[in-house]
């Protein structure tokens, strides 16, 4: 979720996912450098797309509705229920950290 101050991204294990103690990472997306979609080309790699853990993790029949955030030491990847709500969603992010 995204926090009060609209700057601050945070995240709890989904139900019936694996827990941990830990306290969830609070980002500040302000420090976002990049909102990447799946099928974008990825500049360290031009030959393949997206970000190296998101092609390790995302399978490939969600790729049209994934993307990432990413920050300096860091991603956060995001698969949307529709390729609709993966671009809102883009839009979003990318307003909230450039």
């Amino acid at each position: 979720h995204i926090h009060n101050d609209g700057k601050c991204l945070s995240w709890k294990a989904a139900q019936g996912e694996p827990t941990s103690n830990k306290r969830p990472p609070r980002l500040d997306l302000t420090t976002c450098i990049e909102v990447r979609h799946a099928w974008t080309p990825d500049p360290l790699n031009p030959m393949f797309t997206g970000t190296a853990i998101l092609r390790q993790k995302c399978e490939a029949a969600n790729a049209f509705k994934s993307f990432a955030l990413i920050f300096g030491r860091r991603t956060v990847d995001i698969t949307a229920v529709t390729a609709d709500q993966c671009k809102v969603l883009m839009e979003g992010f990318s307003a909230l950290c450039f």
